[in-house]
């Protein structure tokens, strides 16, 4: 049979994306693409068939996998029957014709996804069937127009042919449907009954506070959750469940008894994935008149499908108390009367570093703060006034052990239900230091100015910290990966491959020849044709960050010049359409400090904020922003680039890389 014709269009996405647009109206889709057969393929075992559920940007697809280079012939195949999808992805083997596998799956309702290499002729298509392959930005979609033979080779000939002459025409992938949160419902019932009460509850008596995560998205697998209720005036309590990967979970129930003052008698409910407080809502119980309810307090997922993995310690901040979790059941501990602050920055040389003496200066200022606070709050070691309420808590032990264990930095979550941070945690140093003589770990030579450098490893290399010693791998800043998200988790800036895109956007009342030396810096360090700049007061700036055209914005601006209001005018006065930034949502990236502006940007569509959180030397702003940009570029993840950065500042004897702050999921990646 002669080799098909083909209708040619093109895309911009993934093409699992416009697999998961296609099917199941097209029936078999040809598709050369090794990294979307990692992608479904990841846990698969050699020479048998499993599910899998796969994220898309239109919408999880669920897959039944076999991979066919393992098996001499069509004879020796598991059944697929029972194999759970929604439509069948195989891998072609080249040594037999996997034709009449193919076409008794699609005969049977099963729609096919078939990896293969782009040169390989693939027989059994027709009309329902479409060619998908890749010529960089674009997905290539080609449609048989009529049966035979095919090869993506040369649908890919015949797009770029047609691109060449400007006769190619692009389709666009269907907007994602709208998910609703899934809710996390709280009830209150008598003991033993089976059903919940309304109204308000007597005074002194014991009733029941069920909860449960509701329906939501397909998950990929079950996943384990814990649930923890503190009530004002009782110890707290906690409960793990399984949030299954269809439907909702079972009731998770608590005890409590009620006070025996009449008053709306409030706590806090936190659902935790492993250590991260992913969900977090105030509970009011009415004692003596009223009715139940809660109010929202924190949101890090809306859908409990992208959990954050990895965190060896959380602190979840109310105000001046604060929820540690650095195992199965989180402790409160005060974090009132915290004071830091960061050494004098005068004294910088032109390369924005500082001599050995100076540098070694400024590290044990640091420590001598950091140490009390951690004093101040977890009780120093285990002997503190805070000791007895935290129990066998010990954060430094949990993130030297996570680091050992995994051969990574260890994750903390810090996350500020209030919107504001009562404690500079990037500051807290975790070894004992106090005021006085003091030696120095072999690490403070090793990473700082003049020192030998090197890689920088997931923990200090040196054993003995034993007596006052100082240790840069004693800041929680520079031994592990920080984040302080504000709102739902982004994992990925844009879905599309496209070169890393920057807008800067510059304050005309910055000194001009540090701005240009600023610049000059930053294109130094990332390409000079990924970067676009402008000077602009507040409004221009709400026109230039309309639209979806960079992967990171970066505002070179003094503190102050923008508030939360002006960006709520941009979106109320129709300057920024709705939504915002709802599929490429860059990272905003600022040379000074943020603090009221952070969520504005968030809630309106950015994956995360930087920023410092003092202000800092604006000579300084190019060299930081530079190096953190080109990391995030490469693909390094937006925690680690932070940290990386600041072990970068503190090879030069700079510590205010300890000033930086990440707002958003130390996970997240340009692509």
């Amino acid at each position: 049979m002669a080799p098909v014709e083909f209708t040619v269009t093109g895309g911009e996405g993934s093409p699992l994306d416009f697999v998961a647009a296609l099917t199941p109206a097209s029936s078999l889709v040809v598709i050369t693409d090794p990294g979307g057969w990692a992608q479904v393929s990841s846990g698969l075992p050699v020479g048998s068939a499993a599910s899998t559920v796969v994220t898309t940007a239109v919408r999880p697809l669920r897959c039944a996998v076999l991979d066919l280079r393992h098996f001499p012939s069509a004879s020796g195949l598991p059944s697929l029957a029972e194999v759970p999808g929604d439509l069948v992805v195989l891998h072609d083997s080249r040594s037999w014709d996997s034709a009449p596998l193919v076409a008794s799956l699609r005969a049977l309702g099963r729609p096919v996804v078939l990896f293969t290499a782009v040169h390989a002729w693939v027989s059994g298509v027709d009309t329902s069937s479409v060619v998908v392959g890749w010529s960089a930005p674009h997905v290539v979609l080609a449609v048989p127009r009529g049966p035979g033979p095919v090869r993506v080779e040369d649908a890919l000939w015949q797009f770029r042919e047609l691109e060449r002459r400007g006769q190619m025409t692009f389709a666009a992938l269907p907007a994602p449907p709208v998910v609703a949160d899934r809710p996390v419902s709280v009830v209150v019932a008598l003991p033993g009954a089976t059903q919940g009460i309304a109204g308000a509850l007597r005074p002194g008596a014991e009733y029941e506070v069920w909860v449960r995560v509701g329906d939501g998205p397909v998950l990929a697998d079950d996943v384990k959750l814990r649930a923890v209720l503190s009530m004002s005036g009782r110890p707290v309590v906690s409960e793990a469940f399984m949030l299954p990967s269809e439907g909702p979970s079972a009731w998770v129930n608590f005890e409590v008894t009620t006070p025996y003052a009449a008053v709306p008698w409030t706590g806090e409910l936190v659902i935790y994935a492993g250590v991260a407080p992913v969900h977090v809502q105030q509970v009011v119980l009415p004692v003596g008149s009223g009715e139940p309810r809660t109010v929202p307090r924190v949101k890090l997922s809306r859908t409990f499908t992208d959990l954050p993995v990895g965190r060896a310690v959380s602190v979840l901040e109310f105000g001046e108390r604060a929820l540690v979790a650095a195992g199965d059941v989180p402790a409160w501990l005060s974090t009132a009367g915290v004071a830091m602050a960061l050494p004098a920055v005068s004294g910088l040389d032109p390369w924005y570093g500082k001599d050995f003496p100076a540098y070694c200066t400024d590290l044990a200022f640091l420590a001598l703060q950091g140490a009390e606070v951690y004093a101040h709050l977890f009780g120093g070691s285990g002997s503190g006034r805070h000791a007895a309420a935290l129990g066998e808590l010990d954060p430094a032990a949990a993130i030297r052990q996570a680091a050992r264990a995994t051969g990574r930095p260890a994750g903390v979550m810090i996350t500020a239900a209030t919107g504001s941070s009562a404690v500079r945690w990037p500051l807290v140093y975790d070894l004992p230091f106090t005021d006085g003589p003091h030696r120095l770990c072999a690490s403070v030579g090793q990473f700082g100015p003049f020192g030998a450098g090197g890689p920088v490893p997931p923990h200090c290399p040196v054993s003995d910290h034993s007596g006052n010693v100082l240790c840069p791998f004693g800041f929680w800043g520079l031994s592990s990966v920080l984040e302080h998200p504000v709102g739902p988790l982004v994992q990925r800036i844009s879905p599309r491959p496209w070169p890393f895109e920057v807008s800067m956007a510059v304050d005309a009342g910055m000194d001009r020849g540090l701005t240009e030396r600023h610049v000059t810096e930053l294109m130094s360090q990332i390409p000079p044709t990924s970067v676009t700049s402008a000077y602009v007061t507040p409004p221009e700036l709400g026109r230039v960050l309309a639209g979806e055209t960079m992967d990171a914005v970066h505002l070179h601006f003094r503190e102050g010049f923008l508030d939360a209001e002006e960006i709520a005018r941009w979106d109320s006065a129709g300057v920024w359409p709705q939504p915002h930034w709802p599929v490429r949502k860059p990272l905003v990236v600022g040379t000074s400090p943020m603090a009221g502006l952070v969520r504005s940007f968030v809630e309106h569509g950015a994956s995360a904020v930087v920023c410092p959180e003092e202000a800092v030397p604006q000579d300084m702003a190019g060299w930081v922003t530079g190096m953190l940009l080109a990391r995030v570029g490469s693909g390094m993840a937006a925690g680690e680039a932070v940290r990386q950065v600041r072990w970068e500042m503190l090879s030069r004897g700079n510590v205010l890389g300890l000033a930086c702050a990440l707002h958003g999921s130390a996970d997240l990646r340009a692509r």
